[in-house]
């Protein structure tokens, strides 16, 4: 019978299976497309051909996630305007003038015949949705009764939206005011700013130092560490003249104005992050690969992926494709999850794919660039004109979008160079202006390579695959059923010219800050010489061959975490490795993220000593929120608390143990395995009932607190250390973000016995004029940060979390660390809602949901490390998705979680149905096999040619 539900007989076979069943006439396929759905409301697309099943696929998500979509694509196409009115124009401005738009142009132009059928059959799906239903409730609110139909260009937008978030980055823009600023203070107060900026503040190096491929550029012939072959990244660097910071700043202030743009400056919370680790059929217990991934993005409403499950079968019943995960809502195919051979993952990969320039330009009479200088010679700038139109939200009138008057020189006429692969003037003074250069410019296939490695067989096809895979760099990892497992940086790594050539960076300006555009300097990248498979970036790139990859590795495992992959940046100098045939091995500027790959390293390396690997490890290494900087950090608080306790101790130290609450920490860090539980009957922590919440045990609760305290002390010694060394000479305005701070205070730490607290700069990080040597001074840090922390948590300040009390006990995490899922119209439509509908639980008093967890911790849920407010430990970004398969050659088993629902259409049921699961790290069976997809079906919709 389940044969013939795919064939001919469909409708007729569903009738008397006991499933609620609906069939929709629709134009634009050639045969009956299969939509059955369990109770978990993850829809199964069974389609007789490829472009039928992207036609459903596009009606499906159009079913569930349309506005969403439609944000997306006007957000990154820069007409946001044109549906939430004209509090958004500036950031329209600043998305026309980067020109994801004209780039997805591009990548449309230049894909492949069939992968242009697939979009479009996609966004055909997409129309027939919209021409046949009403549109989500949110246009009501914003007073719109009808919506431009989707278009093959709005998903190569969406695609490349995605991969710029994880990729675009500015952050050379805020460091070169930065190092300019430390550099002139310094000559005037009487310290090397350079090295302030590269020793002590700005560490390339990671604060632990576990990579993914520890031996990978010795085995392709590189050199590593090569100090004599190349310059330290502080030697002769050149003073950055007082005019060019003035002009930085002034574009950071203006860019960091777009939400969309806020990451690509900082650190301070890890968005652009991800956990994936892979295990061959030699350590596991079943003798089968396994995979874990969970990537990590923004946590909102809706969810930033949409399960779902895509099959192809014949007439016949025979099934010749099936993939099945989550895919970018707006797009065709499945971006993480399985085919019946193979399943993937991936993490973001931190290359250096963006540099901006100094240019300068031409201009004319009325001030407006028309030409870049290079080498002496001016060279065309392109003009594209603009209109915007603004959507008049609340006047009481329907879809009264009008034209808005933006001046020539404000946003109506966008200025790219051809030679920064037609990247855009993000600003102009005079003369000089700033462009930006990227790999996401061009022609980029991320889609057909999506496509493509849905389709591999095996690791090494899924490899082929990635080829195509051009920008929004990532590190792949993916096992198949034939027992291999395989590691794949997929992304273009540009190769600079003063890199290449002179084997250091000339004229001292590395591509950590805006570099020179005049080519007097050859900051340029290189024209390319050895073209590569797929390339779409018109400059040389690194081969495949050099860039990190491994295939079944003697370890038997592979690890990833945002970390450094191959170790470049390991002795605070990612520019001195050499490439095989020469010039400097440079993937990025360093200050990688590293205390989620330590947890891993250490949890994987135990595991594997200690016999096979399960999967119900890999689920609990998902789980897994023990602070490792706090397990790094903490000799040195408890080395301060005996030092203050021991006979003869300095009164300046031994007086702060004279406080029980200090004698309480004490007791409570001493016995802390470092986990992040909530503590409070109202959080949800791993393992819990999400529908029956109960109250934490006495273990629970006192890892609760001190988590708690110690983070409450994390955000106070680095304001005790890093900023007030910093503020104290003049450089209030130009501190190091919360993840730098940090990295640095622990190398300050780590570095005491030899240097006594005193930077490469001179500086003094632990100042005490009292204290009788520096070892006192350091305690006196430590242990004044930590009452410090309690004071504060007694205040009023934290009045609504610990209603003023002293005791300690009373510091509960869960308090603190919490989340609001946030919906683009904010509101009543966020999770938790205001109303209080879909039963999730908040603590009493505070907003959002209570969650173990904790600064880069496995189970991500970062905050910023400067925390020291009662809203500013709750967090925003985290799994996107968490995923656990096992690859046996009869067939693969997987689960996976997303957090929200699978639907995004509020008052729907699925609105927040998988969070609950999510909240507390349980998973959901994936489909692979259509035929089990019938078995479990709610409800089945044939979807019928016809109209």
């Amino acid at each position: 019978m389940i044969k013939t539900l795919w064939g001919s007989a469909l409708i007729i076979g569903i009738a008397g299976q006991g499933f609620a069943q609906d069939t929709t006439v629709v134009s634009g396929i050639t045969g009956p497309v299969t939509i059955a759905t369990p109770a978990t409301g993850v829809p199964s697309i069974v389609a007789g051909n490829e472009l039928d099943a992207a036609f459903a696929q596009g009606y499906v998500q159009a079913s569930q996630r349309f506005f969403q979509m439609d944000v997306t694509r006007r957000a990154i196409s820069g007409r946001l305007t044109e549906l939430v009115g004209p509090s958004v124009i500036a950031q329209d401005i600043q998305l026309r003038t980067l020109g994801l738009r004209r780039a997805a142009w591009e990548s449309w132009a230049a894909s492949s015949q069939q992968t242009r059928a697939i979009v479009r059959a996609f966004s055909n799906g997409v129309n027939a949705w919209l021409n046949a239903n009403a549109l989500p409730l949110e246009y009501g609110a914003l007073e719109l009764s009808e919506v431009p139909p989707w278009t093959p260009v709005d998903t190569y937008a969406v695609g490349k939206g995605l991969a710029f978030q994880l990729s675009f980055d500015l952050e050379d823009i805020d460091l070169t005011v930065t190092i300019g600023t430390y550099q002139a203070v310094g000559n005037a107060v009487g310290f090397d700013g350079t090295a302030l900026f590269f020793e002590d503040t700005h560490r390339s190096a990671p604060p632990d130092d576990r990579v993914s491929l520890p031996d990978f550029l010795a085995s392709i012939g590189g050199v590593g560490k090569s100090q004599g072959q190349a310059k330290s990244l502080a030697a002769d660097f050149p003073q950055i003249p007082v005019e060019q910071q003035e002009f930085a700043a002034r574009i950071s202030a203006k860019l960091k104005s777009n939400p969309l743009l806020v990451s690509a400056f900082t650190q301070d919370v890890e968005e652009k992050g991800s956990n994936w680790w892979v295990a061959s059929g030699s350590i596991t217990e079943t003798g089968v690969p396994m995979l874990a991934n969970d990537p990590h993005l923004t946590l909102d409403t809706p969810s930033t992926f949409v399960p779902m499950h895509v099959a192809i079968v014949d007439s016949e019943g025979a099934t010749s494709f099936t993939t099945s995960g989550v895919s970018v809502p707006g797009v065709p195919g499945t971006v993480q999850g399985c085919n019946s051979s193979l399943c993937w993952g991936s993490t973001v990969n931190p290359i250096d794919e963006t540099d901006s320039y100094f240019e300068t330009v031409r201009v004319n009479s009325l001030g407006l660039p028309t030409h870049t200088m290079h080498d002496g010679v001016a060279e065309p700038i392109i003009w594209i004109f603009q209109n915007y139109f603004a959507n008049n939200v609340g006047d009481g009138e329907m879809d009264n979008v009008e034209k808005l008057d933006i001046g020539v020189d404000a946003g109506a006429i966008s200025f790219v160079v051809p030679r920064r692969n037609n990247g855009p003037i993000v600003d102009i003074d005079g003369n000089q202006a700033v462009s930006v250069q990227y790999t996401g410019w061009g022609p980029t296939l991320e889609i057909e390579a999506f496509l493509e490695a849905g389709s591999a067989t095996d690791v090494f096809e899924f490899g082929q695959a990635l080829e195509k895979f051009d920008f929004g760099a990532q590190n792949f990892a993916v096992a198949d059923t034939s027992g291999n497992i395989a590691y794949y940086a997929a992304g273009e790594v540009p190769v600079r010219s003063d890199l290449q050539l002179l084997n250091q960076p000339d004229g001292g300006i590395p591509p950590l800050f805006i570099r020179d555009g005049t080519g007097a300097l050859m900051h340029d990248w290189l024209p390319v010489a050895n073209p590569q498979p797929g390339q779409a970036t018109p400059s040389e790139i690194l081969p495949s061959s050099e860039v990190p990859n491994a295939v079944n590795p003697a370890s038997g495992y592979i690890l990833n975490a945002n970390n450094d992959p191959v170790g470049t940046s390991l002795d605070n100098n990612p520019l001195n490795q050499l490439r095989p045939g020469g010039g400097l091995y440079y993937l990025s500027p360093g200050a990688y993220s590293s205390y989620r790959m330590g947890r891993i390293d250490r949890l994987m390396s135990d595991a594997v000593a200690a016999g096979p690997v399960t999967a119900d490890q890999f689920k609990a290494f998902q789980a897994n929120n023990q602070l490792l900087d706090a397990e790094l950090l903490m000799p040195y608080i408890l080395e301060a608390i005996d030092n203050a306790m021991a006979d003869g101790a300095w009164p300046g130290i031994a007086a702060f143990m004279g406080d029980p609450r200090m004698q309480t920490v004490a007791g409570l860090f001493s016995q802390w395995d470092f986990s992040t539980p909530t503590g409070i009957p109202e959080g949800y922590d791993p393992g819990d009932d999400p529908f029956g919440l109960t109250a934490p045990d006495t273990e629970e609760v006192e890892a609760s607190v001190a988590a708690a305290v110690y983070s409450g002390w994390r955000g106070q010694i680095i304001q005790n250390t890093i900023d007030a060394t910093l503020s104290a000479v003049g450089l209030s305005d130009n501190l190091p973000s919360g993840q730098l701070a940090f990295n640095s205070l622990k190398h300050h730490l780590d570095t005491f016995g030899t240097n006594n607290g005193v930077g490469a700069s001179g500086l003094n990080f632990f100042t005490n004029p009292e204290a009788p040597t520096p070892e006192d001074a350091r305690d006196f840090v430590i242990l004044a940060s930590l009452m410090q922390a309690l004071d504060l948590f007694a205040s009023d300040d934290f009045a609504p979390a610990f209603a003023n009390s002293s005791d300690v006990m009373d510091y509960r995490w869960g308090r603190l660390h919490r989340i609001v899922f946030d919906h683009p119209l904010g509101g009543p439509l966020s999770l938790p809602t205001e109303q209080g509908l879909y039963g999730l639980v908040q603590p009493e008093g505070l907003r959002g949901v209570a969650r173990s967890g904790g600064y880069q911790v496995l189970d991500a849920s970062s905050h910023n490390t400067r925390a020291d407010g009662v809203e500013e430990f709750r967090f925003g970004s985290g799994p996107a998705r968490r995923f656990v398969g096992l690859m046996f050659p009869e067939g693969i088993a997987a689960e996976q979680i997303v957090p929200g629902g699978q639907s995004g259409v509020f008052g729907d049921p699925d609105y927040a149905n998988q969070l609950y699961f999510w909240l507390v790290n349980g998973y959901l069976p994936l489909i692979i096999d259509p035929n089990v997809a019938l078995g479990i079906a709610d409800s089945v919709q044939v979807l019928q040619p016809g109209g």
